[in-house]
């Protein structure tokens, strides 16, 4: 046992009075400590097993990669399977990497299949097809890793029950009840013909209302909303929101029926997407704010290394007109002005066309007609944002060619910052490529170099009327 002035016990949760983040933080840090500590291994994990499991997920999704190990190996299966339903699946795979193979796979068996297969998805191959070997369980989740990761296969757990529809409804009936409690959840289950094929849904209370000689084929809803194993879990989602549905059935491409999709698992998928794009926008990968450091350096430095080659070419523009800027000084204090404001009009356009994207209010067609109406915003805020800045250069340096000079780049600046802000998701998406992959650092180095070039471009031209 440890001493409590020290290793304070958790709340519960419903006694806390601090944000969960903060609360994470200070456990992490104790965490830390005591097993960083001689001798205090035991009471680590005393405190690590006192906290819920969400709690223990945040705790080690915080700690480094070896702590993070320590805590994990010293965990029971049936601990470890409540955990990895609350822990990413990256950082699933990095605590329980050294985790004896047998006791993984019964960790898995306990956890849910599409849990399971995420987990799975993240080890090396070898260990992987070591722990399905092992498992009692495997053939669920060997059916959802056939399907590639982010496809709404992975999201199905099995239909239980699946009716028939021959069934009786008395018979019909009896399956619910085996159900139990998780019936009172439930308003449509699946039905299938003889090849499994799905071909209705039955509502629970329809079924408790029919005659006995009713069959469930006469008492299903036909018309029903579907989505196949191989698209995206993001059109799955989607279709939940849009139909107000409480679960999605999946299917193969012949119309059997794979399982269901819960409206909990969607709007997870909603989250960690939203979250994704919003880091991609900014040039991050999966990183979170108590996270390890090594985790931080690794999502970041890569794009921070683009983004400082892309900024020397920025550089060179300005380079190439120093004889420009010698001339007329007062064009330097100009230059972060024009080029920041087209970064934050690029910024704010990319940031609403990748949330379009994402949540698919912006079909293929409707491209073209938004990077229109962008570019129509784009020009009336250049003349209204360039008109007040050139007006203030001309009263700041009294020369109004110098504010017109001003007053065209903003202009010129706002437009092109509107056709990056909403062609660069456009065109990546045309290829086949993600929309929010740092588009933002694409976006910034368009507007820096396009207002550097605009403004001392332009003084260039009328260097006799500046000087």
């Amino acid at each position: 046992m440890f001493d409590p002035p020290e290793s304070p016990r958790p709340p519960p949760v419903e006694q806390r009075t601090a944000p969960p983040s903060e609360t994470a933080y200070e456990w992490v840090a104790l965490l830390e400590r005591l097993l960083n500590e001689e001798g205090r291994r035991e009471s680590a994990l005393e405190f690590f097993l006192q906290l819920h499991p969400t709690d223990r997920a945040e705790a080690l999704t915080g700690l480094r990669g070896g702590l993070r190990r320590r805590i994990a190996a010293e965990l029971s299966p049936e601990t470890a399977a409540g955990l990895l339903e609350y822990l990413e699946p990256r950082i699933a795979a990095s605590a329980f990497r050294d985790y004896p193979a047998p006791r993984l796979a019964a960790a898995l068996d306990l956890a849910a299949p599409p849990t399971a297969a995420a987990v799975l998805d993240r080890l090396p191959d070898e260990r992987r097809r070591r722990i399905i070997s092992e498992m009692a369980a495997r053939r669920p989740v060997e059916t959802l890793l056939q399907y590639p990761d982010g496809a709404a296969g992975r999201l199905a757990s099995p239909a239980a029950p699946v009716f028939h529809e021959r069934t009786t409804a008395p018979n019909a009936l009896d399956q619910l009840r085996l159900m139990g409690a998780a019936a009172e959840s439930v308003s449509a289950l699946p039905v299938v013909n003889d090849a499994g094929v799905l071909v209705g849904s039955l509502n629970p209370v329809r079924l408790a209302l029919a005659r006995p000689g009713a069959a469930v084929g006469d008492l299903m809803e036909r018309n029903l909303t579907s989505v196949t194993a191989s698209a995206d879990e993001e059109v799955a989602a989607q279709l939940i929101g849009q139909f107000k549905v409480s679960q999605l059935p999946v299917v193969e491409s012949d119309g059997r029926l794979v399982g269901l999709i819960r409206a909990g698992d969607a709007v997870e998928v909603v989250q960690e997407q939203a979250t994704e794009d919003m880091f991609r926008i900014a040039g991050m990968g999966e990183e979170r704010a108590a996270g390890p450091l090594g985790d931080s350096v690794r999502s970041r430095l890569p794009w921070l290394v683009l983004n400082l080659a892309t900024v020397f070419l920025a550089a060179l523009v300005i380079g190439y007109f120093d004889s420009t800027i010698a001339q007329v000084v007062a064009l330097a204090a100009f230059l972060p002005v024009v080029a920041g404001q087209g970064g934050i009009a690029g910024t704010q356009t990319v940031t609403l066309v990748v949330r379009s994207l994402a949540t698919g209010e912006l079909p293929r067609q409707r491209g073209l007609r938004l990077l229109r109406q962008e570019l129509a915003l784009g020009l009336l805020h250049g003349l209204v944002i360039g008109a007040i800045a050139g007006a203030v250069g001309w009263l700041w340096q009294g020369n109004p060619i110098l504010g017109g000079v001003v007053a065209l780049a903003m202009a010129g600046n706002m437009l092109a910052a509107a056709l990056a802000g909403a062609g660069i998701p456009l065109l990546l998406r045309r290829l086949g490529l993600d929309p929010a992959v740092s588009a933002v650092v694409f976006v910034t180095t368009f507007t820096d170099i396009a207002g550097f070039a605009l403004l001392l471009g332009l003084a260039a031209l009328l260097i006799r009327h500046l000087t």
